[in-house]
């Protein structure tokens, strides 16, 4: 495996991702980085920081959040959010406001679903969908047909790391983009130049984690 390097927000020094060059399999395509967002997820002083940048673009323009739904793990760093998104403003001084975490589940087919103890928590909501790393966008597109099928609307898409910036015309807040990790590409499984050259998969990855082969 190749070096693993940090980068670090430049907006907060106390948040950071990991990067190590490669060849990588995700369930969509072939990836030449692995982008790591453990930290983010898992540790508290960093998971409580990055939903306060995150939070940021939701107060800054006004966009109403009734609830964060989690995808890949992602259920403390939601719940830092929903707790500053919940936090009384200037434009939002009501201190009874309630702010949802929901986590992810899905059926058989692959479909996200709610269970009926969870549905009010999506029907008639301002749901923002959160993950951790975005590269086709599939699965925030899955995500976005649930929540509507649910009655929900989704006010928003946050993640630490993404190669979109739009998804079904909702734009991606993201902490980390393509922009600070140069050269980063994903290919089509079936059109992948460096399976074309011989060069050996190195693991397989998803919003999980990655494992060696």
């Amino acid at each position: 495996m190749s070096q693993v390097y940090t980068l670090t927000s430049p907006r907060n020094e106390n948040v950071f991702i990991h990067v190590m060059p490669g060849h990588f399999i995700s369930a969509n395509n072939h990836i030449n980085y692995y982008v790591g967002t453990s930290d983010i997820k898992h540790n508290i002083r960093v998971s409580s920081d990055a939903a306060k940048l995150m939070a940021e673009y939701y107060i800054k323009n006004n966009i109403d959040v009734d609830t964060v739904l989690c995808l890949y793990e992602t259920q403390a760093l939601g719940a830092y959010l929903a707790e500053q998104l919940a936090a009384p403003t200037m434009l939002s001084p009501n201190p009874d406001s309630t702010v949802y975490v929901v986590g992810s589940e899905y059926d058989a087919a692959g479909n996200l679903i709610f269970r009926d103890n969870l549905r009010r928590m999506i029907y008639g909501k301002n749901v923002l969908i959160l993950i951790s790393c975005i590269t086709s966008g599939r699965t925030v597109e899955r995500a976005t047909q649930s929540v509507k099928y649910y009655g929900g609307k989704v006010a928003g898409i946050s993640s630490a790391f993404s190669m979109q910036s739009k998804i079904n015309g909702v734009p991606v807040d993201t902490l980390f983009s393509t922009s600070d990790i140069p050269g980063y590409i994903s290919y089509p499984s079936h059109d992948c130049p460096l399976c074309q050259k011989g060069v050996a998969v190195d693991a397989i990855s998803n919003g999980y984690g990655y494992s060696k082969i």
